[in-house]
């Protein structure tokens, strides 16, 4: 199969993250926090550990600010339901996955929440004029903003909007899900409250693990509640990190996968993964152009992508182009991605949405040039 998908999931993992997982499953016991004996203290400092990682790739200096969640909904749930309150108006991107929209929504209807959209041009820039005047007049309490599309792969430049966020003394929470993992990220660079990510695409990790990185001075209130291994003596939930917003028991098997990924990651080198994936991400730009009946709806400059191409073949369904792809083993995704507001924007919408390509460092020329083939081969098909 050749897979490319990697915006919903990352395949291939790290190598050797599935022996690791199954090791761990198969020869470790016990909670995490719980008891002393030697499994329950293994599992205790191997979060620590996964924490430490994390805090020396994304430049935090208190790895308790980082929160295991199941994932990044998970993690966006989290920080939205804890901290809007009744009342409260919100500006988002439009191009929002519905982990924000969602939470959102309900809270439009059940606690009277108004939510604006700050604009975008047609080259995916922000309108900064209409960025400040959204802020001033609308009376905006929080803002909420993806750092880039899982839809176009459009970078936002979210250290400009943290800077005006933290100029108007305003919250800031950031989906980071297309973006960590892909290219540098750097807590210390952005006035951030609140920044959501999986472990299981950019970090190559398993699916169930998520991560909110939480600045200590943004009040949040836990969504759930109950054991933590800390302070048992008390009915009340803990007040410190992490272990106010950490309930219940962890997927450790699933963190210790995290661990394995990000060894792999350190091991190889940031830089050369994100520049070998860059280079397959550019060859496929240069060679989807080949193809006379695709319209492309992704940016392809480089610098304001992550690495998702989103397309379709003129007159043919997104859903006919993602089958005769499967026919032959090429992994891809169709549709709206969860993210209806960005095909709104973009007019794909009432197409039933687009063909998705998401390479990885590990995808290969010779995979690419099979796809453009097929791709040909469709459209040519169909034309005929």
């Amino acid at each position: 199969m050749i897979y490319l998908d990697n915006a919903a999931t990352s395949y291939p993992k790290a190598p050797g993250l599935g022996q690791g997982i199954a090791w761990h499953i198969n020869n470790i016991a016990g909670n995490t926090g719980r008891s002393s004996y030697s499994g329950a203290v293994y599992n205790s400092k191997l979060i620590y550990e996964t924490r430490e990682k994390l805090s020396e790739l994304l430049g935090c200096s208190d790895s308790s600010q980082f929160i295991f969640t199941n994932n990044a909904t998970h993690a966006l749930n989290t920080a939205i339901l804890g901290s809007i309150e009744a009342g409260e108006r919100i500006l988002v991107s439009p191009l929002e996955h519905n982990s924000v929209m969602r939470p959102l929504t309900y809270l439009q209807e059940k606690k009277d929440v108004k939510v604006f959209y700050y604009k975008l041009n047609k080259e995916f820039e922000v309108d900064w004029k209409d960025f400040q005047l959204q802020l001033q007049h609308n009376k905006i309490t929080k803002v909420i903003t993806t750092i880039c599309s899982n839809v176009t792969g459009t970078i936002l430049p979210v250290k400009q909007i943290s800077e005006l966020c933290a100029c108007h003394k305003i919250p800031l929470i950031i989906d980071a899900s297309q973006y960590i993992g892909y290219r540098k990220f750097d807590l210390t660079k952005i006035q951030a409250s609140a920044v959501c990510f999986p472990g299981h695409k950019g970090l190559l990790g398993p699916t169930g693990t998520g991560l909110l990185w939480l600045n200590p001075d943004f009040h949040l209130d836990p969504i759930m509640f109950g054991g933590t291994g800390s302070k048992s003596d008390s009915i009340h939930q803990p007040s410190f990190l992490p272990d106010k917003y950490e309930s219940g028991t962890p997927n450790i098997s699933g963190i210790y996968g995290l661990s394995l990924a990000l060894d792999y990651i350190n091991k190889q080198g940031f830089e050369n993964i994100s520049k070998a994936r860059e280079e397959i991400v550019g060859y496929l730009f240069h060679k989807i152009q080949e193809i006379e009946e695709i319209i492309i709806y992704s940016n392809l400059d480089l610098a304001r992508q992550v690495g998702v191409l989103s397309f379709n073949l003129r007159n043919i369904p997104c859903s006919e182009v993602t089958h005769q792809l499967d026919r032959n083993e090429i992994a891809v995704r169709m549709g709206l991605h969860c993210a209806p507001q960005a095909h709104k924007l973009i007019g794909t919408y009432d197409l039933g949405g687009t063909v998705r390509i998401s390479p990885s460092s590990f995808t290969t020329v010779e995979e690419i040039d099979k796809t453009i083939k097929i791709l040909k081969e469709i459209s040519y098909g169909f034309k005929r």
